[in-house]
C-alpha cells in the first residue's frame, strides 16, 4: 500500500527549543504517524515529547500483533510509564507530561489514539472533520455550556490540559477506528495546538484542499508565521495513493 505524506515541526517565535516531536514510519503494510507536544508548565517538556514519540514508534516496530487499536493503547501506556519513571528519577517535585496523537493508516482503515489537546483532522471530500476532542479545561467548559466558542479562543486558561501522558500511572485514552469508503477522498492531518489555536477551521480546510500535498505545509507555515507563531507548531498530513 502506498501513501504520501508531508510534515513540518518548528519552534514558536522567540522560543529557544521546539518542545514538539513528530514521527512517521512504515509498519507492516501501513504507516504510523505520531505527534506529541510537551507541556511547558511541567518538567522537561522537550524530553517528554521525544520519549513518547520514540517509545510509541519502537513499540510498533517490535510488536507483531495486528490488533492495532490495542497496540496504540499499549504503546501509549508504555510511554506513560517510562516518562513517569524518568520524572521520578530526575526531578524531586515536578511531573513531566506530553500530549499524544497516534494514527495508524492500514489500507482502508485508520486506527487512532488521542490524549491531550493536539488534534487529528479528516478532510473528507473537501470537508473538514475533527476526529478528536481536546482534553482541556476550555473544552470541558464548552461542553457544559459555560463558555462560547468566541470567548474560548482568547480565554486565559486555554492552555490548561486535563489529561496528558506522564501525569500519573492511570490513563484514559480516546481510541477509535474509521473504515474508509474507497469512493471517498480522505486527507488526514495531525497537529499540535500551535496550529489549531492560531488558525481558523476555515483556514485549515482551505489549505488542506490544495491539490499538491507538499504545498500544504508551506502554506500552513506562512499563515502561522503571519500570525506571530506564538507557540511551537507541528503538522503531519497523509493520504493513501490509489
Amino acid at each position: 500500500m502506498n501513501y504520501k505524506y508531508t510534515s513540518l515541526s518548528k519552534a514558536g517565535n522567540g522560543k529557544k527549543h521546539n518542545e514538539d516531536s513528530i514521527e512517521v514510519v512504515k509498519v507492516d503494510d501501513g504507516i504510523l504517524c505520531v505527534v506529541c507536544d510537551g507541556l511547558s508548565n511541567a518538567f522537561a517538556p522537550r524530553q517528554a515529547s521525544y520519549m513518547c514519540a520514540n517509545i510509541v514508534i519502537n513499540y510498533f516496530l517490535n510488536n507483531s500483533s495486528k490488533d492495532y487499536l490495542k497496540n496504540i493503547n499499549d504503546a501509549i501506556f508504555e510511554a506513560n510509564n517510562s516518562i513517569v519513571d524518568y520524572a521520578l528519577s530526575n526531578s524531586e517535585s515536578s511531573s513531566m507530561a506530553t500530549t499524544a496523537d497516534v494514527l495508524f493508516f492500514d489500507g482502508h482503515i485508520i486506527y487512532w489514539g488521542h490524549i491531550g489537546d493536539s488534534r487529528i483532522y479528516d478532510l473528507k471530500n473537501g470537508k473538514l472533520n475533527q476526529l478528536t476532542k481536546d482534553h482541556s479545561l476550555i473544552q470541558q467548559m464548552l461542553d457544559k455550556g459555560y463558555l462560547s466558542m468566541k470567548a474560548a479562543k482568547d480565554h486565559p486558561n486555554k492552555n490548561v490540559i486535563l489529561k496528558a501522558v506522564g501525569e500519573n500511572q492511570m490513563l484514559e485514552i480516546d481510541m477509535s477506528k474509521l473504515i474508509l469508503n474507497p469512493n471517498d477522498k480522505h486527507r488526514f492531518m495531525l497537529c499540535t495546538d500551535g496550529v489549531h489555536d492560531v488558525l481558523k477551521d476555515s483556514e485549515i480546510e482551505k489549505t488542506l484542499r490544495n491539490e499538491e500535498l507538499h504545498k500544504c505545509t508551506d502554506i500552513f507555515d506562512r499563515l502561522i508565521q503571519e500570525k506571530g507563531a506564538p507557540d511551537d507548531y507541528s503538522i503531519i498530513i497523509i493520504e493513501k495513493v490509489n
